[in-house]
């Protein structure tokens, strides 16, 4: 898939180019690992590229981060206000718990 990055004024638009090329790496390393659904999870938490190794995604990493993408598609479709808080307070919890775990 090519993506155009000048916008209608002809300018080139190099913050979407480089993070385009950041999502590629992404997901490149969550097809590495295993879990290419999660390629949000793995940009998100800046886990990607050559500089993170395979030793790095421990199976309780990998399943914090599915729990973290699970809660978030889960809060975005809640249409009920109280149980939307609840997944996202969780979802934080979930956040903090990875940066703990990866040193962030």
């Amino acid at each position: 898939m090519t993506t155009n990055f000048w916008d209608e004024d002809g300018n080139f638009d190099y913050e979407a180019h480089f993070e385009a090329g950041e999502r590629e790496k992404a997901t490149a390393t969550a097809v590495r690992i295993g879990y290419p659904g999660m390629t949000d999870v793995f940009y998100r938490f800046g886990l990607y590229g050559s500089n993170v190794s395979d030793e790095v995604f421990t199976p309780e990493l990998l399943a914090a981060m599915d729990r973290w993408q699970v809660l978030l598609e889960k809060a975005e479709v809640t249409e009920d206000d109280i149980d939307r808080k609840i997944l996202e307070r969780e979802h934080e919890t979930i956040d903090r718990a990875i940066h703990d775990m990866i040193g962030d």
